[in-house]
């Protein structure tokens, strides 16, 4: 019978495999790209010879994911959008299938985009490859029938929150709560990155603004953040905009500020978010993993969710939670205020956020509330990449 590895041998030691272990790994979004460079990093730390395929980002890639093909692919946001490239996910679901069978890996492990990594996962089960996934459906939300058909092809679910491992637990599925990664950064706090000189001035009004790291969002979003932003400036001598977006949506989004007057400073560099969320006095972005990082940052925030028409219709009817916002449910309040659909125009906006800046101690309760809900990500006092890479390795043989 072939040994396995067993977690409490990682306690104290690095894995010595006789065998080149390989991992296939399929991130479907950018904060995908962020988990699998952690899990990566630590797989490697683990083991003395593994090799990994897969879909991922840059970062990924880093570390030395072999891609099948560019994860831009897989950044696809909504139902109505999905049904407009179903011909092209095919196509990758088929390609990746192909190349799961080529390499013949001793792991696979999907990280989020459940619409398309559920359907990888099952297509593969009768390959009698160990299975495990990594960022749990929203049962929680909606599709809740999803934590018993999952528990039909996967082997292990790795979850982010606290309160997600009780649903898939009662359905059979072996799950570990491996906390948040960004409970766990300290460069919020403590960093080298370059800091814009005007973060310093302390009479500045800072106003970070984030529509998205999907296209589509910064088209539906930006229009009416700069209205909003307009009727800010008139009400504030001193205010500054800072927003942080991807290399190629900067261009396109310098291109809303051309016919305003506004003063605003923009950047690429993923590493500057930190000093900007940290020293903003507010954020209105997109809802998304950047809640938590503005969390992380005890920064303030409006959340904002526009989707197509269609797709709102359909989520409308079928989600069974009233908050779009993770630390909103961790919290189980509507801590961090949000705005959906209709509701997203320059005037709320301007009036939720000119609310915060005026009043100084509606901004620390919401900051203090944030504080709580970071400590409630954390699965103890090891780093999430480090539990999820022992869980992983626990499936996987070694001679």
């Amino acid at each position: 019978m072939k040994k396995v590895y067993l977690l409490k041998e990682f306690e104290s030691k690095k894995l010595i495999n006789k065998k080149k272990i390989k991992v296939f790994i399929v991130a479907g979004e950018l904060s995908g790209d962020l988990l699998g460079e952690g899990l990566i990093i630590e797989l490697k730390k683990m083991t003395n010879d593994i090799e990994i395929f897969g879909v991922g980002g840059s970062k990924m890639i880093a570390q030395g994911l072999k891609p099948i093909f560019n994860i831009k692919f897989l950044s696809i946001m909504g139902i109505f959008e999905v049904i407009l490239k179903i011909p092209k996910v095919i196509k990758l679901l088929n390609l990746a299938k192909s190349k799961i069978i080529e390499i013949n890996p001793d792991i696979v492990i999907t990280i989020d985009a459940p619409g398309f990594n559920f359907r990888l996962q099952k297509s593969i089960k009768s390959l009698g490859i160990k299975q495990i996934h990594y960022v749990a459906p929203s049962v929680w939300a909606w599709k809740s029938y999803r934590a018993k058909k999952i528990t039909k092809f996967l082997d292990h679910l790795l979850v982010l929150f606290p309160f997600e491992k009780k649903f898939f637990i009662k359905e059979g599925l072996s799950t570990t709560f491996v906390g948040h990664p960004i409970a766990f950064d300290d460069y919020y706090n403590n960093n080298q990155y370059f800091l814009e000189k005007s973060l310093n001035e302390n009479a500045l009004k800072k106003i970070v603004i984030l529509p998205g790291s999907r296209i589509s969002e910064i088209k539906k979003l930006m229009p009416v953040f700069i209205k909003a932003a307009e009727l800010l400036n008139k009400n504030y001598k001193e205010i500054k905009f800072y927003i942080v977006t991807l290399t190629e949506y900067k261009t396109i989004i310098m291109e809303y500020f051309k016919d305003t007057n506004l003063n605003f400073y923009i950047t690429s560099s993923h590493d500057e978010r930190y000093n900007i969320y940290g020293k903003a006095d507010f954020a209105l972005c997109a809802s998304g993993t950047v809640t938590m990082e503005l969390a992380k940052a005890s920064t303030a925030m409006l959340v904002v969710y526009k989707l197509h028409f269609i797709t709102w219709f359909i989520l409308k009817a079928m989600v069974k939670v009233k908050t779009a916002t993770i630390i909103n449910i961790i919290l189980k309040e509507n801590v961090i205020p949000e705005l959906f659909q209709q509701d997203v125009n320059e005037f709320n906006i301007h009036r939720i956020i000119k609310s915060y800046l005026d009043d100084d101690n509606l901004n620390k309760i919401q900051i203090k509330k944030l504080k709580i809900a970071i400590n409630e990500l954390k699965s103890g006092t090891n780093d999430p990449s480090y539990i999820a890479a022992k869980s992983v390795l626990s499936y996987i043989n070694i001679n």
